[in-house]
C-alpha cells in the first residue's frame, strides 16, 4: 500500500536469517534457534542472541500459509490475524508460528514478553494514511440511516464526484448549519445517478426553517441551478426530499449542494483537510507505553510511501511529520507498489528513492521496504488491464532497497482478484522469491558489514539510474549493483574501485562467471533492471 499498504484486517510477516546457520530455504526456518535476546547495533542491522539477523517479511498471513512462507524463504510473520482484544489468541498465534519455525513480530500484549518466536513488536499499520476530515456540520433527519463511508459533509466539499448517501431518500433531509450567516442568491444541486439507486424528484430548501426554494429535478447528471424570488440569509439551511423515483433501493444521493451569493461565490463551500491515522504525538504515546511494558524487543513501524513528493498527498508542511513519526519507532519501513498498487511499471525507480530518503530520515534506525509480489489488486482496475510483476521487478526491487540501505526486506503477497487470497503469489513469483531469499539470507554478512573505507562508485555513458553499495566482509569486499532506471535501458557500466589493482580477478556471485579489472576499475554490462554482485577477495587490496 498504499493505497499504503492496501489492508483489510492484514497483518505483517516478516522473514530472517541468523547469519552462519546457512540452510535451504524450506527447512531453514525450522532450525531457528529461540530468541533469547534482540539488538540494533551499527550498520542499522538487527542481531538475535548476539548474531546478525536479515529479516525478509511477508504481509499477514493465516497459519495455514506458513509452510509456503518458510518454502519461499521467510522465516518469521508479523501482525496477529484474529481480533485485537484476543490475548490467548496471540500466544496461540505466536506458537504456531514457532511450531512452524517462524519469528513473529506482533502488536503489543503483555502476555508474549520473553516469548523464544518474538522478534518484535509492531505499531498500528499506517500512521501516516491521510483520511478527510471536514468541519462542516450537516445533520440527518433522525429516521435517515447515515452511512458513515459517505458522510453528509461531502456534499458541502466542493468534490462532484463523491457523493452523500440520503437512506431512505424520499422523505430525508439535511441541515447545513453554518458558523456564520451567509446571504445566497441562488442554490443547486448535483445528483448522482447510477443502476439501483432512487434518484431524488422534488425537493425543497428551508432557511432558517422559513421556506425559500421549492424545485423539480431532472434525473440527470451534472448541476442544477435555481435562483431564488429574493436574496435569502440563513445560518440553518435544510434541503427535504419530498418526492424519488423510486429505483431498486431506497436509498439514493446527493453529489453537491451549492449556495451562491451575489458575486457568484459558492457560500456552502467547506473542503476537507487531509489528515493522518494517527498524528505522531498519539504514535509517541504508544510507543512509550510499549517500551514500558516490555523494553527487551524492539518495535516496528510501517509509513505509507507518501512522504515521497511524487504522491503529493502532503503539503511541504506536512511532510515535515514524518521525522517525528521516526522518533517513534525503533525499525522503520514503507509500502509503495508501482505495480501491484499503481499499475505503472515506470514508477519502479521509486523504491530506490523511497528507501534513500527514509534511510536519511532514519537516524541510524533499520530500515525495511515492502515489495510487491504480483498483480491482482482491487484499487486498479479490472485483473485483464493489471500489468505483471515479473521476478525481474521483485528482484530489482529488492536491491534497490538494500543498495539504499535497507537491512529488511518485506513481501506483500495479497490479492483480490480474481478472489482474495492472503498468500497469492503466482508459481514463477515463488521460485523468484525463494531464490532472491536465499541469496540474501547466503550474503547477509557482507550486507551487514562494514563500509569498505574506500571510494566505490557506478556509472555509465548512456546516463542510465545505476546503484551500487559497497561493504566488507572477511576482507573481502562485495559490491552490490542494481540498474534501477524506469526507462529500461540497458547499460554498459564502470565500477571505480579506489586502490583497485589491474588485472584483479572479480566473481560475479552466483553467475558463474569471473571479470579482470584494469587500473582503478572494471566493466560490465546491465541488462534493464538487473543486478550483480560482485566478490573482490582480500588480495585484491
Amino acid at each position: 500500500m498504499a493505497r499504503g499498504k492496501m489492508k483489510i484486517g492484514i497483518a505483517f510477516c516478516i522473514l530472517g536469517f541468523v547469519v552462519g546457520s546457512l540452510r535451504p530455504p524450506s527447512v531453514g526456518a525450522a532450525q531457528l534457534p529461540p530468541i533469547e535476546k534482540v539488538e540494533i547495533k551499527p550498520n542499522r542491522a538487527i542481531y538475535v542472541n548476539d548474531k546478525p539477523f536479515f529479516p525478509i517479511m511477508a504481509w499477514l498471513q493465516n497459519a495455514t500459509n506458513f509452510p509456503v512462507i518458510a518454502e519461499c524463504g521467510m522465516n518469521s510473520t508479523a501482525g496477529f490475524t484474529g481480533r485485537s482484544k484476543d490475548v490467548e489468541g496471540a500466544a496461540q498465534y505466536l506458537d504456531q508460528m514457532a511450531k512452524a519455525g517462524l519469528y513473529g513480530v506482533m502488536p503489543y500484549r503483555a502476555n508474549l514478553k520473553g516469548h523464544p518466536a518474538l522478534l518484535g513488536y509492531i505499531h498500528g499499520d499506517e500512521p501516516d494514511l491521510p483520511h478527510e476530515e471536514s468541519d462542516a456540520v450537516v445533520e440527518a433527519a433522525p429516521a435517515m440511516r447515515v452511512n458513515t463511508k459517505t458522510p453528509l459533509w461531502k456534499i458541502l466539499d466542493g468534490d462532484t464526484s463523491s457523493w452523500s448517501v440520503f437512506d431512505p431518500l424520499e422523505g430525508s433531509s439535511a441541515t447545513i448549519k453554518l458558523k456564520e450567516p451567509v446571504t445566497v442568491e441562488s442554490l443547486a444541486v448535483w445528483l448522482t445517478i447510477s443502476d439501483g439507486l432512487s434518484t431524488a424528484k422534488e425537493i425543497v430548501f428551508e432557511a432558517d426553517g422559513k421556506e425559500i426554494l421549492k424545485a423539480t429535478l431532472d434525473a440527470k447528471r451534472g448541476r442544477q441551478s435555481f435562483n431564488l424570488p429574493q436574496p435569502a440569509t440563513f445560518r440553518e439551511l435544510t434541503m427535504k426530499v419530498l418526492s424519488a423515483q423510486a429505483g431498486a433501493n431506497a436509498y439514493g444521493s446527493f453529489g453537491e449542494v451549492e449556495g451562491f451569493d451575489k458575486a457568484g461565490k459558492n457560500v456552502l463551500l467547506s473542503k476537507p483537510r487531509a489528515v493522518p491515522r494517527a498524528f505522531p504525538d498519539r504514535t509517541l504515546r504508544e510507543y512509550q507505553q510499549i517500551k514500558a511494558g516490555d523494553p527487551s524487543r524492539p518495535i516496528f513501524m510501517t509509513l505509507t510511501g507518501y512522504f515521497h513528493p511524487i504522491f503529493k498527498k502532503w503539503g511541504e508542511e506536512p511532510r515535515k511529520m514524518y521525522p517525528e513519526y521516526v522518533k517513534c519507532t525503533d525499525i522503520i519501513g514503507y509500502d509503495i507498489y508501482p505495480i501491484y498498487g499503481w499499475n505503472k511499471p515506470e514508477w519502479i525507480y521509486l523504491v530506490h528513492e523511497a528507501t534513500d530518503l527514509l534511510v536519511n530520515m532514519a537516524g541510524g534506525r533499520p530500515v525495511y521496504a515492502w515489495i510487491e509480489t504480483s498483480k491482482g489488486s482491487q484499487w486498479t482496475g479490472e485483473l485483464e488491464r493489471q500489468k505483471d510483476v515479473t521476478p525481474t521487478h521483485i528482484r530489482a526491487e529488492v536491491w534497490m532497497a538494500i543498495c539504499r540501505g535497507a537491512t529488511i526486506i518485506g513481501y506483500f503477497t495479497h490479492i483480490w482478484k480474481p478472489s482474495y487470497q492472503q498468500f497469492g503469489v503466482p508459481p514463477e513469483n515463488r521460485k523468484a522469491l525463494a531464490e532472491i531469499n536465499a541469496q540474501i539470507t547466503r550474503l547477509a554478512p557482507a550486507i551487514l558489514g562494514d563500509s569498505p573505507g574506500r571510494a566505490v562508485t557506478i556509472g555509465s555513458k548512456e546516463n542510465v539510474k545505476l546503484d551500487a553499495m559497497a561493504k566488507r566482509k572477511d576482507n573481502d569486499l562485495y559490491i552490490f549493483a542494481v540498474n534501477y532506471d524506469e526507462a529500461l535501458k540497458k547499460a554498459a557500466a564502470t565500477i571505480k574501485v579506489e586502490g583497485l589493482k589491474a588485472g584483479t580477478k572479480i566473481v560475479v556471485e552466483d553467475e558463474d562467471r569471473a571479470l579482470t579489472s584494469g587500473d582503478g576499475s572494471f566493466d560490465d554490462s546491465f541488462e534493464p533492471l538487473a543486478v550483480h554482485i560482485y566478490r573482490l577477495e582480500a588480495a585484491a587490496k
